[in-house]
């Protein structure tokens, strides 16, 4: 199998890079097990009803000048771009003139003995069992890890009607991120009636409990893992995992390949202000498949989408413009909270239950380049 483009990824990423290049006039390949989907924890209507929702179809794919190769890839050859995919009939070589590696996270709950038979709901294909679990009535849910992902899903699980313990190794939701964003977590989940618990060390779980070393033993229907993912690289690349994510140049090549790209959720984004970040973002994988798409199509440039993340936890919506990590000090200003870098300039904004001061926000980042 021949391909202009073969893309190694059905994500975020890979689809809206594939969408990009079929505006262009190029005919990509998109390979990845089944249909495009959504990263589940960010469409919260899946944890809500079981169902994954999916970023396109295969008719709409098709009338997009976009190819599908239902398979994983099992090799890669970068140098001579030339794939290896094992699909159900067996395995498919495909020779392109450009690979583009958007394989984004993987995701894998803790090496804590037992843990790994709980449900991982960022992985689309574990909501065969898990949609049937959420959708038969209220049930007692245990979800493992606190971070945005987690304390988003134990909001929405609550909202829904479960009786939900969030628990997590750190004191506090959201205690990896800036003010007042861990405060403004631990609020909205008490108004919800999720019981939270920090300092939780795990000792080991089985189906249906955890084992602590401080909390005795915490029982559920459903044990959910949402304890965030790791870069992940296509088997029979030469990538050591401990460099990545993968550092790419500024038109998303990868160093050393001369028709090789990458984005999404795998690279440091090069961005033009903000130097290499990791930004594992649903508008980040956005921007960086369309940003590859215009390097291939010759449309190319520096980067310079400004950073940009949403989150619904349950009733409160959250909103940032901007690289939070390069603000040393955060202050209210007019009711929005801004950082400033050392010289002073704001870099990141955050926006809460007022979106529509959005606008007002990504100009107070973009005014201070």
């Amino acid at each position: 199998m021949r391909a202009e483009v073969a893309i190694v990824g059905n994500g975020v990423a890979g689809t809206a890079c594939a969408m990009r290049l079929a505006r262009e006039g190029i005919r990509p390949l998109l390979i990845g097990p089944g249909l495009p989907v959504d990263r589940p924890p960010l469409t919260k209507s899946a944890l809500a009803d079981g169902v994954p929702r999916l970023l396109s179809d295969a008719a709409r794919l098709a009338e997009r000048g976009i190819d599908l190769l239902d398979g994983m890839v099992a090799s890669v050859d970068l140098a001579a771009c030339m794939l290896t995919v094992a699909t159900e009939e067996g395995e498919t070589s495909v020779a392109a003139e450009r690979v583009v590696l958007t394989t984004g996270l993987a995701y894998r709950p803790p090496p804590i003995p037992g843990l790994d038979g709980a449900f991982v709901n960022a992985n689309p294909h574990v909501f065969d069992a898990l949609g049937r679990l959420l959708t038969s009535g209220p049930v007692e849910i245990i979800v493992v890890g606190a971070g945005l992902i987690g304390t988003e899903s134990a909001a929405t699980l609550a909202q829904a009607g479960h009786s939900v313990t969030l628990v997590d190794l750190l004191d506090r939701p959201l205690d990896r991120l800036h003010a007042p964003l861990p405060d403004l977590g631990r609020e909205t989940l008490d108004e919800l009636g999720v019981q939270f618990h920090g300092g939780v060390a795990i000792e080991s779980a089985t189906e249906y409990s955890l084992e602590t070393a401080a909390h005795g033993t915490l029982e559920a229907d459903v044990i959910l893992a949402a304890t965030g993912g790791v870069p992940f690289a296509p088997p029979g690349l030469a990538i050591d995992p401990e460099h990545l994510p993968l550092a790419v140049a500024a038109d998303m090549l990868v160093p050393g390949y001369e028709r090789a790209y990458a984005c999404g959720d795998l690279v440091l984004v090069p961005h033009a202000r903000f130097g290499a970040m990791r930004f594992p973002h649903w508008d980040a994988a956005i921007g960086t498949g369309e940003h590859v798409a215009d390097s291939i199509a010759g449309n190319g440039g520096p980067y310079e989408r400004l950073p940009y993340w949403w989150s619904d936890i349950g009733p409160r919506r959250l909103a940032e413009v901007g690289f939070a990590e390069a603000a040393s000090t955060w202050a209210e200003e007019d009711g929005l909270h801004v950082g400033r870098n050392t010289s002073g300039e704001p870099v990141c904004v955050l926006v809460v239950d007022a979106p529509r001061r959005l606008r007002e926000a990504r100009a107070i980042v973009q005014d201070g380049a």
